[in-house]
């Protein structure tokens, strides 16, 4: 297309590029206008180590991640005094689950400076800032509680930096008009060239053109194999889907903590978490009695599995950086899988407990289960299903419709006459 081309298309069509750009932002304003506003409130905490050297300093680092994991509880583990979802909705007598909290808080954490960010949003202002500054004094009167075991340079303590407050998270609405009017623009400027350029194409009859109109042609001819299959493999996706028996899953969290603070302790414990993985992934146990393993579960909930498939039931992993271990339990019933995840987590916190008398209090590594195990439903995933089924059946459609034009092709090409055939043909346009 050269630029002759282009000024004629913009002086015949150009008209579109203004009218979509204050259309989309018309649409923009009025979807601002129609949405409910929120708001978002955060709080920061800092994580201060008492004593101001090196070891102590990594160890708070290190612990960081692990605080995160604590703090963004939906129910809490056994420790009554750990920050959770639940407790800020009881503290505040708030009128939500605390699964509607916790997916309405955001978390994150900052190595660097050693704080702790909590967002919280909310459609009323005030009760963001008031979920937010709960939050964040809970889990610092949740540091007040641990250091009291511990000795005052070994403490670890917790600051609110500042009172939250809040401000409007969203409709941001001169943002969105602004988005709305940039994309209306380049979409009357992608309309205007594609309808200048068909215009001249059927004016010029270009070979670019007449592949166009054999593309065109082919879709009309064979277009059904795009529909039929996909919608035919979309509901096989769905019936296959139905059959499936419903599996659920549960996972437990358990924070791995050592009880002082310092660095050599910090990465003791980092070192002994794959230890821990290999314990809890016990079948039958070993010596100890205390220690976890899937016949004692079994023993415990009275089930009447054998520890073999219990076992091939779990998946255990590990993170090193938060120094957190997750037990994943699948089962056909979700409450079911709840309860084997919370007491195999818990077989293990007692174990832990057990260890730690034989030790003096500064050499502990203590163990904490994080949340309360809830469950949801790991397969079928209809959706996923239905939608992978339909992709797969648009692939196949293409595969049929190219196989089938290039079959079609070949048999009229050794149909046509010796000297008529050519390599390359130019699809003829249609009339």
């Amino acid at each position: 297309m050269s630029l002759q081309d282009l000024v004629w298309i913009l002086r015949r069509w150009g008209w579109l590029i203004p009218i979509l750009a204050v259309v989309t932002a018309l649409s923009a304003f009025v979807y601002s206008r129609l949405q409910t506003p929120l708001y978002r409130a955060v709080a920061i905490i800092a994580v201060q180590p008492a004593r101001p050297d090196f070891g102590q300093s990594q160890a708070a680092k290190t612990l960081l991640s692990s605080y995160v994991q604590i703090m963004s509880s939906a129910y809490g583990g056994g420790d009554l005094h750990q920050p959770s979802a639940n407790r800020v909705i009881q503290t505040l007598q708030l009128d939500m689950t605390p699964e509607q909290l916790r997916r309405n808080t955001i978390f994150s954490a900052d190595e660097r400076s050693l704080l702790i960010e909590l967002e919280v949003r909310s459609s009323d202002p005030e009760t963001a800032q008031r979920i937010a500054r709960t939050w964040a004094e809970l889990f610092v009167e949740w540091r007040r509680t641990e250091n009291q075991t511990l000795r005052q340079e070994d403490q670890i303590d917790a600051l609110l930096v500042d009172q939250p407050v809040a401000g409007r998270f969203r409709p941001q609405t001169t943002f969105n008009v602004a988005a709305g009017a940039v994309m209306g623009l380049v979409l009357g400027g992608t309309l205007a060239l594609l309808v200048g350029w068909m215009e001249l194409g059927a004016a010029r009859a270009t070979e670019q053109w007449l592949l166009f109109q054999y593309y065109l042609r082919l879709l009309r001819r064979r277009g059904w194999a795009l529909i039929v299959l996909p919608v035919a493999a979309a509901i096989l996706a769905f019936v296959y889907s139905r059959l499936q028996t419903p599996m659920y899953r549960a996972v437990a969290t358990i924070a791995v903590q050592p009880a002082r603070p310092d660095f050599g302790q910090s990465q003791a414990a980092k070192t002994l978490l794959n230890s821990y993985l290999q314990i809890l992934s016990s079948v039958y146990g070993g010596d100890d009695p205390a220690q976890p393993s899937a016949r004692r579960v079994i023993q415990d909930l009275g089930l009447t599995i054998a520890p073999e498939q219990l076992r091939r039931n779990i998946s255990l992993s590990l993170d090193e950086r938060s120094m957190v271990i997750r037990l994943e339990v699948r089962a056909p019933d979700g409450e079911l899988a709840r309860q084997i995840a919370k007491r195999w987590a818990q077989q293990f916190v007692e174990w832990r407990q057990k260890e730690n008398e034989k030790l003096r209090r500064e050499d502990r590594i203590d163990a904490l289960l994080v949340d309360e195990p809830t469950y949801a439903r790991f397969r079928p995933q209809t959706r996923l299903n239905v939608a992978l089924g339909g992709l797969a059946g648009l692939l196949l459609g293409l595969i049929v419709l190219f196989f089938e034009e290039g079959v079609e092709n070949l048999r009229r090409w050794m149909e046509a006459p010796p000297a008529l055939r050519r390599r390359e043909e130019i699809p003829e346009a249609l009339p």
